[in-house]
């Protein structure tokens, strides 16, 4: 189911590739490439708007993102651009109006479906989640790369057949996918961590430096445009494979080494000749690629780890972040190709003082572990008071007593409260699953979490750490 799962947001990335960088990179001929790089920006204008949307809705207990409507309508907004396109290829005039519309309808359509398939992310029971975004965009890339290279005029053809069966695999893995809605049922609006705001403004500002290295490859023509995003597979692999082999996979770390390469890439690209500057983009590509599938893995990871609510009601805003941050990218290149044209060195200038910004801002705004503790709570910087119960109680009471304290103090969930009960009485895996009539992978999983939140790694030290625990 994973390897399903992975191949439709592969596909779903190699629709995206298509739709959002590709056809119109140097089509139509007659038009100006300040004016196409202004339809564009209604693309990404749209993904951030997207995605606090689907926050706002998901405040609804009602909503449900899988549900026939809501799926037919993202297929109609997904497919209604390379229609347009095709279209277009085939000699019809299509008013520029009317590209900036459905180029728009496009962006809300990726949002609502990336936010679908990492929320089946979450429930497939993986514990890698950025294997899972960094083969899924690796995939995507490949699809790109293959499709790039049939006759023009089929390429919107390629992007609506990517774009179909990344839907019909998110149908069949929603409804097949193992699932772990004892913790988070899709109607679920609860939540027990809140994103930390401290890392946003370094995420805005990556999304700023990356866009405005797509507008520099997308007005240098269809073939930088297609180096950029092959070099996306490096990014992507890269994840993939650290993913497996660090288990830990710190965000921290590799946000750090994104900054490196990013702002190092920036800083060369103005004192060099037009190859190396296509050089320095296809390694900010590469960057972005893994800044993508690394934000997305560790979403979902957080998600899964305080899984009171469903994937898709707890991350959408903090999506936005970047997305807005590329927006914004986007639309200040637009207005200096508009102002000085589309290759001029002001635009190379604008590129290096952007990212010393990025620099600047991870300095003041630096991430470290206080930022991401395992439980995702915003750090307070308030003292956890312990809970306070009497002790003139039996030993039975006593227990249940030290398992709810153990409980509130480190914030475990309903679920796991209860399982850690019959861990702390030495009852195993097999016993837990079969008195709470949940699947093995379920119990695996919030035994994991138990141990995770406790920093504890045996049941016989879990067990007396609890029959231990204080009780004021």
């Amino acid at each position: 189911m994973e390897m399903l799962s992975i191949g439709g947001f592969g596909l779903f990335f190699a629709w995206m590739f298509i739709c959002f960088y590709w056809l119109f990179c140097d089509f139509p001929p007659e038009v100006p490439t300040s004016m196409r790089d202004l339809s564009q920006l209604f693309v990404f204008l749209a993904v951030p708007v997207g995605f606090m949307v689907m926050h706002v809705r998901g405040k609804n207990p009602a909503f449900n993102p899988f549900i026939l409507p809501m799926q037919i309508g993202a297929t109609a907004f997904a497919v209604v651009q390379p229609l347009v396109a095709l279209l277009m290829y085939q000699g019809v005039l299509v008013p520029f109006a009317v590209v900036c519309v459905v180029n728009f309808f496009a962006g809300l359509a990726a949002a609502s479906i990336k936010l679908c398939w990492l929320d089946v992310c979450s429930r497939l029971g993986t514990d890698a989640q950025p294997r899972f975004t960094g083969l899924s965009l690796f995939i995507g890339g490949l699809l790109f790369s293959l499709a790039a290279f049939v006759p023009t005029a089929m390429q919107p053809v390629f992007a609506i057949a990517f774009i179909a069966g990344s839907l019909g695999l998110l149908t069949y893995a929603t409804k097949h996918a193992p699932g772990n809605d004892e913790r988070a049922p899709l109607e679920s609006v609860g939540s027990t961590w809140q994103f930390t705001r401290e890392i946003e403004p370094s995420f805005f500002m990556f999304g700023v430096v990356f866009a405005l290295t797509f507008v520099f490859l997308f007005n240098s023509g269809a073939e930088s445009v297609l180096l950029g995003l092959i070099s996306t597979l490096v990014g992507s692999l890269a994840v993939a494979i650290l993913s497996i082999a660090d288990k830990q996979f710190s965000i921290i770390v590799y946000q750090r080494l994104l900054v490196v390469i990013t702002v190092v890439a920036c800083i060369v690209l103005p004192f060099v000749e037009k190859t190396g500057q296509l050089v320095c983009s296809c390694v900010v590509t590469a960057a972005w690629a893994m800044f993508m599938a690394v934000n997305y893995g560790y979403l979902v990871k957080k998600a899964v780890l305080a899984h009171d609510a469903p994937t898709f009601r707890q991350i959408p805003s903090r999506l936005a972040i970047p997305s807005a941050g590329f927006a914004c990218g986007w639309a200040l290149a637009v207005a200096f190709t508009m102002a000085f044209g589309a290759h001029s060195e002001m635009f190379l200038y604008l590129r290096l003082g952007v990212a010393i910004v990025l620099v600047l801002v991870i300095m003041v705004f630096l991430p470290d572990a206080a930022h991401h503790p395992a439980s995702g709570e915003s750090p307070s910087g308030e003292k956890v008071t312990k809970t306070v119960v009497t002790v003139d109680k039996s030993e039975s009471e006593l227990f249940e007593a030290r398992c709810a304290a153990v409980a509130k103090l480190y914030q475990l969930s309903p679920r796991e409260t209860e399982i850690l009960g019959y861990l702390a009485k030495g009852r195993n895996a097999a016993y837990i699953q079969e008195e709470l009539t949940i699947s093995p992978h379920t119990v695996k999983s919030h035994i994991y979490n138990i141990y995770r939140k406790l920093d504890i790694h045996s049941q016989q030290k879990l067990m007396d750490f609890v029959e231990e625990f204080p009780l004021d």
